[in-house]
């Protein structure tokens, strides 16, 4: 099952899998997303929907090493996001465990990002693996495409302006 989303994202789901799989393409260099994806004071102008507030609370960039964005919305609501990485392979590939306080407390997803260069844009293409599909669909229906669609506009903003710095 596929669901299209605006913006050039696309959320794919499968009937008899606990994965999601999101593409969308982004207007800037591979590089330059990599360092959007990768770097913490880049992670907390983007990651999230608008309006919400990001604060990289622990953020040891290797394998191995943990991370934890708290995330704090327009009403003062506090979302704790964390996990491991696990793989890294500038500026391709970025393998982490995705999980969140008070939902999924002791369980994750795997993340599996993909930046695949396409001359002067970049398919960013994420695999997530639940523990189940049930997981799967809790996880689409608690409003992640949304979420997900606003932090990529933010991106796209952030990428805008740090490829211009890059000129």
């Amino acid at each position: 099952m596929t669901t299209a989303t605006a913006n050039r994202t696309k959320i794919e789901v499968s009937a008899t899998e606990p994965v999601a799989v999101i593409t969308r393409t982004l207007d800037a260099p591979r590089d330059i997303v990599w360092q959007a994806v990768s770097q913490p004071q880049h992670l907390t102008q983007w990651w999230g929907p608008h309006g919400y507030i990001n604060n990289v609370a622990i953020f040891d960039f290797r394998p191995g090493g943990k991370w934890r964005i708290e995330q704090t919305d327009p009403k003062g609501n506090r979302y704790i996001f964390h996990g491991e990485f696990r793989e890294i392979a500038a500026p391709e590939t970025l393998v982490q465990t995705f999980g969140m306080e008070g939902m999924w407390d002791g369980r994750y997803a795997v993340d599996s990002l993909t930046l695949i260069a396409d001359g002067q844009r970049t398919i960013y293409r994420v695999v997530s693996r639940f523990p189940g599909i049930a997981d799967r669909d809790f996880m689409i229906a608690s409003g992640m495409e949304k979420g997900m669609n606003e932090g990529f506009e933010r991106l796209d903003a952030l990428l805008a302006e740090l490829s211009r710095s890059a000129a």
